[in-house]
């Protein structure tokens, strides 16, 4: 802060400067900013029971209980329902990116300095991905690819190229929510200390499924099972008739059923003979829930998903394992290792449920959903400002569910207001970095 500013600069001043050192490129410059999970560490926000705020909506720590949010039924997820502290210092940058599973969020800025928040909508994905590509100069991999190697570029290049950009700039006690598949990036004031977590309504469900399936074809770790996810909803809100929900996941669960049992098929054709069954198993899943629970060392992973070694995929459903080295694939890179060796000697085929449990299940979901018309989008520029103090590779595709009209709902308890992002005109600045 001393060696850049004389004294304590204000937001438009920083914003400046640090558009300055990018383009200018004469000065390395090293910042530093952390991550920390607030399940070991403790959150911003109060959590014991007589505390005032504890049980208040807003309250980071209890939204992702919210009954609205769907990710509910994820349980404790570290940087996903599990709120992360973000912490600061002048010109801490979050480049350009977009939440991998396309998750909207919410952060709150506990104390602090200013942050900067730039966004790019969702709409603008193509354009963007060609604009990124042809300025990275980046060889045939997609630009969309080339931002999630921490680039930032600024947003007058952006604009000048015909992307739409929104400029924000949040206080200390002000909320900002990212909305789904918006791009965003972030420049801090100062130092600072905010707090992030995730939520989803059904609407995400379609978005989320696609992006799933684009991590597992990149091979990308992702952080839950979107697998785990839909089975979870299908198996809790199947009992409370829940049309809307169940509407929105029934085409996803045909889906990923066809899927499950059709790679299941092609390893039984191609040899494999060994199977078993693991894992706990959800209530009013089909007949087969009496059944003795295997024995052996891979009881272990009832309360543990394990990873497919090739693509990083979180294996729920099912995984083929090899006992003696104790590698995991899932059904789909198994498919390919037999193929490329011939044989299926030493796999083994680990099944959560059968095939009469699944086509249950699915049955009892599709027979419960209840199509509604009506809905409502997200649009804008990504992001929202809410105020509390300050100025405001798979081919298989599901069809979209029709949304469901909103019904009544309580009266908040606390007011809030929303200030929509204006179009950005930065100064001078034109650089990657």
């Amino acid at each position: 802060m001393t060696l850049c500013f004389n004294k304590e600069p204000g937001a438009a001043e920083v914003e400046q400067e640090y558009w300055r050192i990018v383009e200018q490129r004469d000065a390395h410059v090293a910042v530093h900013c952390g991550k920390v999970d607030t399940s070991t560490h403790g959150s911003g926000f109060p959590t014991g029971k007589s505390e005032p705020f504890s049980k208040h909506g807003w309250n980071l720590t209890v939204l992702p209980n919210n009954s609205g949010s769907i990710l509910r039924h994820l349980g404790a997820v570290p940087g996903v329902t599990i709120p992360w502290l973000n912490i600061g210092m002048v010109f801490s940058t979050s480049c350009w990116s977009r939440d991998q599973n396309r998750l909207p969020y919410i952060d709150y800025l506990h104390t602090g300095a200013d942050c900067i928040w730039y966004s790019v909508p969702a709409e603008e994905k193509a354009k963007l991905d060609k604009v990124v590509h042809t300025l990275l100069q980046a060889n045939g991999t997609p630009g969309l690819e080339m931002l999630e190697k921490n680039v930032m570029i600024s947003p007058e290049v952006l604009c000048r190229e015909g992307i739409k950009v929104y400029r924000t700039v949040q206080r200390s006690g002000q909320f900002v929510v990212c909305f789904p598949g918006a791009f965003v990036s972030k420049v801090c004031c100062g130092y600072s200390v905010s707090e992030t977590v995730h939520f989803a309504t059904p609407h995400w469900m379609n978005l989320g499924y696609q992006a799933a399936k684009d991590l597992k074809c990149r091979c990308i770790a992702k952080p839950f099972s979107m697998e785990k996810l839909l089975y979870q909803i299908a198996t809790t809100e199947s009992k409370r008739d829940n049309g809307l929900l169940l509407t929105t996941i029934s085409t996803l669960l045909k889906d990923l059923r066809n899927i499950e049992l059709h790679q299941r098929q092609e390893l039984y054709k191609a040899g494999l003979l060994s199977s078993a069954r693991y894992g706990t198993h959800d209530g009013n899943l089909g007949p087969a829930d009496g059944r003795k629970k295997p024995r052996g060392k891979w009881l272990a992973l009832e309360s543990l998903e394990r990873r497919c070694q090739i693509c990083q995929h979180l294996c729920y459903l099912s995984m083929v394992v090899q006992e003696t080295d104790n590698v995991v694939f899932c059904l789909e890179c198994a498919l390919r290792y037999v193929e490329k060796h011939k044989s299926c000697r030493g796999l083994k085929m680990m099944y959560r449920y059968d095939e009469e449990q699944i086509n249950s299940l699915v049955n009892q979901v599709c027979g419960r959903a209840m199509v509604k018309n009506g809905g409502v989008g997200i649009g804008g520029g990504g992001a929202v400002i809410v105020g509390g103090g300050g100025d405001s590779c798979h081919t298989l595709s599901p069809a979209k569910a029709s949304p469901a009209k909103r019904g009544p709902r309580k009266r908040a308890t606390v007011e809030v207001s929303l200030a929509r992002l204006s179009s950005i005109h930065m100064p001078k600045a034109a650089a990657v970095s």
